[in-house]
């Protein structure tokens, strides 16, 4: 087996196989055989890159075996970018959606899905739903495409756009990926190789105050304790930011060392999220629930 890492450009020509998780075996235009997880926006026909590693395989060759398929921009004033987005509106097939274009022009075409759309053969009944889908998706697809562009899967896109809204999911998360954290299923580690994909910088201030925080919560770093204390607290982030960092091999210049990392625990304080009560340093989360718990078991006594 030879492993050499790649990326490449293209259009998907056809989809050998592909299961209910959407892992995929298929090819591009440019005859390259192919295999990894395709997002359900992505089909033949999609413009995608792919980045992954060449691996030898007996029965189809040479190919890419991908890490990520990213696809590229639908655009509302294209053909076929118009094409892909009326065939996500209810009762429009390829068909009928190329129809429309052809009819319409793109841009005219797209400006009836969103006002009217049984003027492009959406069943009357549907017409209304129609017109709610079309308005929201083009910012589903951005949202989508940038999500998936920096390592999320199609559940977890999902999950960030119904959380913070497909209209705001790329500002939220490109301004401070760590804010996925607030998300059920997004832990410290998950999130900071997405931030690296997303450009953030290995000193990056949100970065070592998430960090900070997971570490107080993570019961194997603090053997269930809700406090470290202040200097082993410091060093435990450190190293912890360290290896994420090798992980996800990235350069690890701009660090952040002792000072950076103590100057970030007094700002959780400033905001509210950590308690420092002597040498010691609480998630005050944690140290909110202890507490009632502590409140509680004083009342049954």
């Amino acid at each position: 087996m030879t492993d050499n890492k790649t990326e490449v450009s293209g259009q998907i020509q056809s989809i050998r196989f592909r299961n209910s998780d959407g892992w995929a075996v298929f090819t591009l235009d440019s005859g390259q055989p192919c295999t990894g997880t395709l997002a359900e926006m992505i089909d033949v026909g999609s413009e995608v890159t792919v980045s992954g590693t060449f691996v030898d395989n007996a029965q189809y060759g040479r190919q890419i075996k991908c890490e990520k398929v990213a696809p590229a921009p639908v655009k509302t004033d294209s053909p076929s970018g118009v094409v892909k987005l009326l065939q996500r509106l209810p009762g429009i097939g390829p068909k009928k959606a190329l129809e429309a274009v052809q009819l319409h022009g793109a841009e005219h075409a797209w400006q009836l899905a969103k006002t009217d759309p049984e003027t492009i053969g959406v069943h009357p009944t549907m017409a209304e739903p129609a017109k709610n889908i079309a308005e929201s998706l083009v910012d589903n697809i951005e949202s989508t495409i940038y999500l998936l562009g920096i390592g999320l899967t199609d559940n977890k896109a999902n999950s960030v756009m119904s959380h913070f809204g497909a209209k705001h999911a790329i500002k939220v998360v490109s301004e401070n990926p760590y804010r996925l954290m607030d998300i059920d299923g997004f832990g410290f580690l998950t999130v900071d190789n997405i931030a690296f994909q997303a450009g953030i910088d290995a000193g990056n201030q949100a970065r070592v105050s998430a960090c900070i925080l997971y570490c107080l919560k993570d019961s194997q770093k603090n053997n269930g304790h809700i406090f470290f204390y202040g200097k082993e607290l410091i060093a435990i982030v450190i190293d912890t930011l360290t290896e994420s960092a090798k992980k996800s091999e990235v350069p690890l210049m701009n660090m952040p060392g002792y000072d950076r990392v103590r100057e970030a625990i007094y700002g959780l304080q400033h905001e509210g999220k950590v308690v420092i009560d002597g040498a010691k340093v609480f998630d005050k989360e944690l140290l909110d629930a202890e507490k009632l718990i502590e409140d509680a078991l004083k009342k049954d006594k």
